[in-house]
């Protein structure tokens, strides 16, 4: 596994969207990073974790203190649910452990078995960060309508519409 070591931040997608529509409602989309927590409701050990996700996926930069909207981050914050998903998908698609997972389910005909990803993360993280990892990597995965899980199988699967010939 290349570079899927490198650690997901482990933030809701739903935190990170509200984030963003906060952002798109203040002058500029921009915000003193110091003031976000008041507004937004969220402790710091939440708030850190969020814009270190919206930052990753290219939502949002972050300089001298302030956080601002990405071009992205303003169309993503714009847009209708059907939209974001697609918007988001995108952006998840891009990172390390997300791709790799898919693209081992795409090889393996839809599945493919979580063991052989907790195996390697092992290499880098402890025990309780791994699954971490898989459980933050699951979870935008599926907001995106890349690959769920099914437990039973202890197995990432990929939607049938990914499967079908083009």
């Amino acid at each position: 596994m290349s570079s899927a070591h490198e650690p997901l931040p482990h933030a809701p997608i739903g935190m990170v969207l509200g984030l963003l529509d906060h952002l798109r409602e203040r002058p500029g989309g921009r915000e003193d990073l110091y003031k976000l927590g008041g507004p937004l409701g969220y402790e710091i050990d939440e708030l850190l974790p969020a814009t270190e996700a919206a930052k990753r996926l290219g939502f949002v930069r972050i300089a001298s203190g302030d956080i601002e909207l990405t071009d992205e981050g303003r169309a993503l914050a714009a847009a209708e649910e059907k939209e974001r998903k697609l918007r988001i998908r995108t952006r998840v698609l891009d990172l390390p452990l997300v791709a790799e997972i898919h693209a081992a389910a795409l090889r393996l005909g839809g599945r493919v078995r979580r063991k052989a990803f907790v195996e390697s993360l092992l290499e880098h993280f402890s025990p309780q960060e791994t699954d971490r990892q898989l459980h933050t990597a699951l979870s935008w995965a599926r907001y995106g309508g890349i690959f769920d899980f099914d437990p039973d199988a202890e197995e990432f699967t990929l939607p049938a519409l990914d499967l079908e010939p083009s």
